[in-house]
């Protein structure tokens, strides 16, 4: 019998017992791959958001449940603008709402006069007239200049297409800032300031500076900093790494009894195996390969619930339904690690056990 053979017959000895351990430690897996891939999901749609019109970064409140619930007085982009390091700022409203049965469409409110607007490309019909919608080139709704886009608050001609280089706007479309806020209800308030910074300044100094300056105001200059602003992201990310270590020491003490209650019932085996010259290296290893075993099964089981819950919680959540998990290659690393993790700490007792075991004390089933 090959090696991978005698592991895979010794895990199903008890196929109940493998079956609830492996479903134990899945859970941890499912955790750690549904907590990094909402995480990674909130991060690309803040690195969308926040460089919507080329901008270097963007202003917005501090504390918001998540950055498209952002709402900030129009009227400080007069006083960003007069900061040295700044070049210049647009306001821009957002607006989610459904349209042909997507219900993450967005809707970016811009000022024709400014950055933004001015930087969009017609790549077919013509430049809208008032109460004129702009279609991104990317929407992937199927319609053309000329035909109607309907939302909940009202129905737009559509006037041409456009392309921005920007994946998340060219996903929407653009209407007048009046326009949109209007169908956020938002008496002169937008949700974020793009803010482009003077030639040779520093984005990062400036936006740190704009923070001193003007409380509670959050300048986003990276995705990853999106976290710390986010409310609702904050408390995902924490809560989940709590409950995945939790997850952690709960599935290596399920690993490490399934593999005791193995030794134990294989004592006479095992000292058949060391009287016949198998070392107390490679029986400890045996053990471990079992252990290990347990934790890809658990991964494979871990990945594909991860994958079904990230997606159930971010639709069902309080996140934005623009945020979409991405399974990106270092959380199926994470997951690997954290199933390898668990199957080494499980195995650390029952190793020892084994490889301490004498043959004489086997053979009589002690």
């Amino acid at each position: 019998m090959t090696w991978g053979g005698l592991v895979w017959r010794n895990l199903w000895r008890r196929p109940v017992r493998t079956v609830l351990t492996i479903a134990g430690v899945a859970v941890g897996v499912a955790l750690i791959v549904a907590l990094l891939s909402i995480a990674a999901g909130v991060r690309r749609t803040a690195g969308d958001l926040i460089h919507v019109g080329r901008s270097d970064f963007g202003l917005f409140q501090r504390g918001a449940s998540d950055l498209t619930r952002s709402v900030l007085p129009e009227s400080l982009a007069g006083r960003i603008r007069r900061d040295p390091g700044v070049r210049d700022v647009a306001r821009i409203d957002l607006h989610v709402g459904g349209v042909r049965g997507r219900d993450s469409f967005l809707l970016f409110g811009l000022d024709r006069r400014e950055f933004p607007a001015r930087r969009l490309v017609l790549v077919l019909g013509r430049a809208p007239r008032s109460g004129e919608v702009l279609l991104g080139d990317r929407s992937g709704l199927g319609l053309r200049p000329g035909d109607r886009l309907r939302v909940a608050g009202g129905s737009f001609r559509i006037a041409g297409l456009y392309h921005s280089g920007n994946r998340f706007e060219d996903l929407g479309a653009v209407l007048p800032l009046p326009v949109v806020q209007r169908l956020n209800g938002h008496d002169r308030e937008v949700t974020t300031l793009a803010v482009a910074v003077s030639p040779g300044a520093r984005p990062a100094a400036v936006a740190r500076r704009l923070e001193r300056r003007y409380a509670g105001l959050a300048a986003v200059t990276e995705p990853g900093q999106a976290v710390r602003i986010d409310t609702s992201s904050r408390l995902i990310v924490s809560a989940g790494w709590i409950f995945s270590i939790v997850a952690l020491v709960v599935g290596g003490i399920a690993v490490a009894n399934t593999m005791a209650m193995s030794v134990f019932e294989r004592t006479a085996e095992i000292g058949v195996l060391r009287a016949v010259g198998w070392r107390t290296r490679r029986i400890a290893l045996l053990v471990t390969c079992e252990a290990l075993s347990i934790g890809l099964l658990a991964l494979g089981v871990g990945l594909a619930a991860g994958y079904a819950g990230a997606e159930v919680f971010t639709r069902r959540s309080a996140l934005s339904t623009l945020v979409s998990p991405a399974f990106t290659p270092g959380v199926f690393l994470w997951g690997l690690a954290f199933a390898l993790g668990t199957g080494i700490l499980g195995a650390l007792y029952p190793a020892w056990r084994a490889a301490h075991l004498s043959p004489a004390e086997a053979l009589r089933g002690e």
